[in-house]
């Protein structure tokens, strides 16, 4: 034990300081597996070196722990570093347990943990009272191996010094509230923080002009008015080096740098830049596990105050769900929609926290690769950039059409600027001539310039002729961009290998997959590679994340990839694709892995891996998203035998999918939805009943997306035949479900009932929560109920119609579910409306809105304002609710969600006859009846012939025409067994002859 110098002494002193804390990771296995003496002397090595790195950074070790050791800074000796000296230590400590694989020694993997805060030192001498310590112990035994744990109270202390990453939050003994765990990263101090690039030598060349443009759009920035600059040019015309020499020059300034990398096959991850740039400040699993508060203190920690909604609207597009609920044709809905646009807006507020009081640069590289979702954060952004100080800037190979953007197109050098950059390459005077050959190759292209410069830079001696530059050229076979990349990575000697199998992983790549790619070769070989390539300018150290590299540009890795053989490609396609197949959770986003399959002919994974990456798309309203993983889906589907035993199903869930994406694009009754549907249901029905349940979806999307309420009735009596052979409960209840919700709207009440009967009977509370979500948005139990009590009125059955509509709102109420919840409040607001009883409807209608408008629920806000516009209307002076009434009609019409189409003309007629206007209110009648005959919905029918034969009597219209209507109405009524509507018309035609229709 390190004993206190004399002159220490301990008087109940209280002071600041910090803990850490190092443990050996297995020391018993380690001494069971090892010679007892080695062993001795390998951990006192290592504690011998912790003491002099300890000590290095002026802290003093407190006490060794047999394997493991207690150190303080800050103590004895005050230091107003002493945080950053203890994080600086801790992760050197990480270092020597890593080198110290010899074969004197013993393996050590350590683990760490360093906290921060006031101790009191103990007049016994030795001791040290308080919870840093207690609090250090506590992270050390949490780390992982080979990893370091640091606290809340020391991250506050040393942020402006390491970057941070919050691991999760943990509850640690003798702590009563959770602890946030954070991992520290020392920051690469030989490049600018978030620059795009790394620092290059030579500086930009014949840019003058644009980074003119982009200063001062900087400048204007600066005075809180912002832009959106948008960059564009071919590929290799210096796009990004623009931007990279841009952010450098502001590198000295007070300001935010924050770079998001597109990256080709990732359009179908939405918002890709964005999640990866929530990586860098929170593990992953904090995101996809929802975790609130862990993700605040990331955002905080990193000087970002927003809004508890902002997170938790990120949180609920960033957790992981039930790849189920993707199958579902009502996820395309308007509160999908409302949500992504949501979603966009929590990630601009996000981006632009900082940038009220510190200046923010926002960098969108290769937006032509972008999702459409991060297309529209650019446009937020844009839009947002205007009263702040930021500015936001993109390159694209492709020009887009913004309305907010200044464009800044990059052409090819002038000659000038070639000869220029020519001569600071050759660094001396270039030969005569040269400078114009080059330009004449390179057309002005700065990469080709550059490259080209530098071939025959290393090639010298060099004749001063023409002819012997092109016999150069020609002796190495360089005719192309491309053929110049391949000559500079044949260069690299056996470099070359390592960045042929880095290209094949992608632009970025990290060293654990590259090592594992190139098997049997060691990892001090592979870090020499790599520094080789990096030293040759072909790699560079990601801009976007830690500790991986990329490729300098794109075209290099094209060149690398070029350069292999289709067969070894193949090869290596396939060792990637084995990897990610085995992963529990893969290592690369699924877009990625469904293209390393189907590069590697894993025809049956790729389409799995495709299907993966569409689900989450879907699951986050990203539907051109999920569509291109659908496309390469369909090409993998198509690629497998037919006699591949899971093609079917393949197929099947493709179809599903399709189904979803094209409701939501095109719309729930385009001809392409209802294509895949049909196409869908070929193949359902040639398949098994147990197949059949499994992709029941396939079912309900067929029924949904029917033309018109005849078909689906026709389609919904097939559901329910084809699975009344299916075991599974819940299946069969769907299909009933679907029964129901068509009978009452093509008027064949008694099939209705009788299909609520059945399939409550098989209702199963657990498995309603489960469904509700997957089948209409709402619980099953709440529709049967509601339906049924329409039913009941119009059979004129009204005790059970109440009954039925009381349980209706009272398990609505219990589901705590809010698409349940308004479901019932909407039946109970219609049975109400059947009834005149206005004063229920009105109030029933504003519970429905105040719920509606809590969820984001645009259809139910709609109807909830048409239905109270109606009542106020129907019970006040003429006017009063009409505009109301009017805003919700409108709102509805252009979501196009208006499935009572009857019932909402009868109460648009109502209106329109209050303010006057009857024979508007005809027309409007007259139109619904024509589409109700033509479409099947009949349930409301009667009521609008009596309502059109009230409003020709109110016109004086031939009675004949009245009559006709009349009678109608009662034909129609009788017809469905209304007995209800029946008695409410021939009532009407009974007093023809008398006062007047009622």
């Amino acid at each position: 034990m390190k004993t206190l110098d004399a002159r220490i002494r301990f008087t109940g002193e209280r002071r600041q300081v910090t803990a850490l804390f190092y443990d050996i990771v297995g020391s018993t296995e380690l001494l069971l597996r090892s010679e007892p003496e080695k062993f001795f002397r390998s951990v006192s090595a290592l504690h011998q070196n912790a003491e002099t790195i300890i000590r290095k950074h002026g802290g003093f070790l407190h006490q060794r722990l047999g394997d493991g050791g207690c150190c303080f800074f800050g103590y004895p000796e005050q230091s107003e570093d002493a945080a950053e000296s203890a994080v600086q230590a801790s992760l050197e400590l990480l270092h020597i347990a890593a080198g110290s694989k010899t074969r004197a020694r013993t393996p050590f993997q350590l683990r760490i943990g360093v906290a921060t805060g006031l101790v009191v030192f103990s007049t016994e001498g030795d001791e040290i009272v308080g919870t840093a310590p207690v609090l250090a112990a506590r992270l050390q035994a949490e780390a992982e191996p080979n990893s370091v744990l640091v606290a809340d109270s020391t991250v506050r202390l040393t942020r402006h010094k390491f970057d941070y990453k919050l691991v999760r939050e943990a509850r640690l003994k003798g702590f009563e509230d959770p602890v946030a765990l954070w991992r520290p990263q020392e920051r690469d101090r030989s490049a600018p923080e978030a620059s795009p690039s790394e620092e290059r030598d030579r500086p930009i060349r014949g840019r003058e002009k644009e980074l003119a443009a982009l200063s001062g759009a900087w400048h204007s920035a600066l005075e809180g008015k912002g832009s959106l600059i948008a960059i564009v040019g071919e590929a290799g015309i210096g796009k990004s080096r623009l931007v990279g020499e841009f952010a450098e020059r502001l590198r000295q300034t007070a300001h935010e740098t924050v770079v998001f990398q597109c990256g080709r096959r990732l359009e179908s991850q939405p918002l890709h830049p964005f999640v990866s740039f929530l990586e860098r400040l929170v593990e992953p699993s904090v995101l996809r596990d929802g975790n609130a508060r862990a993700f605040m203190q990331a955002l905080q920690a990193s000087g970002r105050e927003v809004d508890a909604a902002v997170v938790e609207t990120i949180l609920a597009f960033t957790a992981d769900r039930s790849a189920a609920t993707s199958r579902n044709i009502r996820i395309s809905d308007l509160s999908g929609r409302a949500f992504r646009r949501k979603v966009i807006e929590a990630a601009a507020d996000i981006l632009a926290s900082k940038a009220p009081g510190i200046p923010t640069l926002l960098i969108f590289e290769d937006v032509h690769w972008a999702d459409d979702m991060t297309l529209e954060l650019i446009d937020r952004l844009g839009a947002l950039a205007a009263g702040l100080p930021i500015l936001v800037v993109q390159t694209s190979r492709i020009r887009r059409s913004l309305a907010v953007a200044t464009e800044i197109e990059l052409s090819g050098l002038t000659a000038a600027a070639v000869r220029d950059l020519v001569a600071s390459i050759w660094r001396e005077h270039p030969p005569p001539g040269l400078s114009d050959f080059v330009l004449d190759q390179c057309d002005g292209m700065p990469l080709y310039a550059e490259e080209l410069t530098n071939f025959l830079r290393e090639r010298r001696p060099l004749g001063k002729s023409l002819s012997a530059w092109k016999e150069l050229l020609r002796e190495g076979g360089v005719s192309s961009l491309n053929d110049l990349l391949s000559a500079r990575l044949a260069a690299t000697g056996s470099a070359r290998r390592a960045a042929q199998f880095a290209s094949v992983i992608g632009r970025e790549f990290g060293i654990s997959l590259l090592a594992y790619l190139l098997e049997g070769v060691s990892r001090e070989t592979v870090d020499a590679d790599i520094d080789r390539l990096l030293s040759q300018g072909i790699i560079e150290r990601s801009s976007v994340t830690r500790g991986a590299f990329q490729f300098r540009h794109v075209l290099a890795q094209e060149a690398a990839y070029g350069s292999l053989l289709k067969s070894d490609r193949r090869r290596i396609h396939r060792r990637i694709a084995d990897r990610l197949i085995a992963e529990t959770k893969p290592s690369l986003p699924a877009a990625i892995a469904a293209w390393q399959c189907a590069e590697a002919g894993l025809h049956d994974a790729a389409a799995r891996f495709a299907l993966a990456a569409a689900e989450a798309s879907v699951l986050r309203f990203a539907m051109r998203e999920a569509n291109v993983s659908l496309e390469l889906c369909e090409r993998e589907v198509d690629s497998l035998s037919r006699r591949h035993p899971d093609r079917t199903e393949l197929a099947l869930s493709l179809f599903e999918l399709r189904g979803v994406v094209a409701a939501a694009l095109e719309g729930e009754g385009s001809q392409s939805a209802r294509r895949v549907y049909a196409r869908a249901m070929q193949l359902l029905k040639k398949q098994p009943p147990a197949l059949r349940m499994k992709h029941f979806p396939v079912y309900w999307g067929w029924w949904f997306t029917a033309p018109n309420i005849l078909t689906q009735q026709s389609r919904a009596r097939v559901v329910v035949g084809d699975m009344q052979a299916v075991e599974d409960r819940e299946t069969r209840l769907q299909s009933y479900h679907c029964g129901w919700a068509t009978s009452f709207h093509a008027g064949e009440h008694a099939f209705c009932l009788d299909c609520v009967a059945k399939g409550l009977d098989l209702y199963e509370a657990d498995s309603a929560v489960r469904n509700r979500a997957f089948f209409g948005g709402h619980d099953a139990k709440v529709c049967g109920l509601g339906e049924s009590a329409l039913s009941y009125l119009l059979l004129n059955e009204t005790g059970a119609s109440e009954d039925a509509i009381r349980e209706c709102l009272e398990w609505g109420t219990a589901t705590d579910h809010a698409g349940s919840m308004v479901h019932a409040l909407y039946y109970a607001m219609v049975l109400a409306r059947c009834q005149s009883r206005y004063a229920d409807v009105h109030a029933l209608g504003e519970q429905m809105l105040s719920l509606a408008e809590r969820h984001g629920l645009a259809a139910s806000q709609a109807r909830a304002n048409m239905y109270c516009g109606w009542a106020e209307l129907m019970t006040s002076p003429a006017g009063r609710g009409a505009a109301r009434f009017e805003a919700g009609l409108l709102l509805q019409q252009q979501l196009g969600t208006d499935d009572n189409l009857s019932m909402h003309s009868d109460m648009h007629a109502q209106v329109l006859q209050r303010l006057g206007k009857p024979a508007e209110a005809l027309a409007i009648v007259q139109n619904a009846i024509s589409v109700g005959r033509g479409s099947g919905q009949w349930f409301w029918l009667a009521e609008l012939y009596r309502r059109s034969a009230k409003l020709r009597r109110h016109l004086n219209d031939r009675p004949s025409s009245i009559r006709r209507d009349l009678t109608k109405a009662v034909q129609i009524a009788e017809g469905q067994k209304a007995a209800w509507l029946a008695e409410r018309a021939k009532r009407s035609l009974d007093g023809l002859q008398g006062n007047g229709s009622r």
